[in-house]
């Protein structure tokens, strides 16, 4: 029989929080929020590009795109989600995961549902363009139209996934 060994841990931010000079935590979130703001735009234009990509992708390929084009346009959906997540566009990043959801549900079925993946593309547009529509329902009309298109046995919760990996996000920055 092994032996357990338990190893203390570091928290280096805790650390630094803790040294005598250290910052204050409110004045590190401050200083956070002013460092996300500064690369706000240059994140929203990288957005626009990616949405662009996919719009490209899904035009180019037609109804059956080959696996390196569903595995190009999975990445660049979870790019979006991940982007869309730092910059507080939580219904995009949202929006995002439900496209890699589907995608990665199709593919495990070796199936193709374009005009599923179109509704996704032009609710990404539509959610980066809009600032007063209603988001919500946009983003749980993508997840029941996933669950419509490519159902699976048995089904986790998509849409607590997405907002549980946006909180785990934010808990972790």
């Amino acid at each position: 029989m092994s032996e357990t060994v338990l190893t203390n841990w570091i928290n280096p931010l805790g650390t630094l929080l803790n040294a005598p000079g250290g910052i204050r935590i409110g004045d590190a979130l401050k200083q956070a929020a002013a460092n996300l703001e500064l690369i706000r735009e240059p994140c929203l234009e990288e957005l626009d590009q990616r949405i662009g990509q996919l719009d490209a992708l899904s035009s180019e390929h037609g109804a059956q795109p080959d696996d390196a084009v569903k595995l190009e346009m999975y990445q660049i959906s979870n790019d979006i989600h991940a982007v869309a997540g730092v910059v507080a566009l939580a219904d995009l990043s949202a929006a995002a995961f439900s496209l890699c959801e589907l995608i990665d549900r199709l593919r495990g079925k070796q199936a193709w549902n374009k005009p599923a993946i179109d509704v996704h593309i032009a609710s990404l547009h539509l959610l980066r363009s809009s600032s007063d529509e209603d988001r919500t329902s946009i983003v749980d009309n993508l997840y029941r139209l996933i669950d419509s298109v490519a159902p699976i046995a048995s089904k986790p919760d998509v849409k607590k996934q997405a907002h549980a990996s946006s909180s785990d996000a934010s808990r972790s920055a």
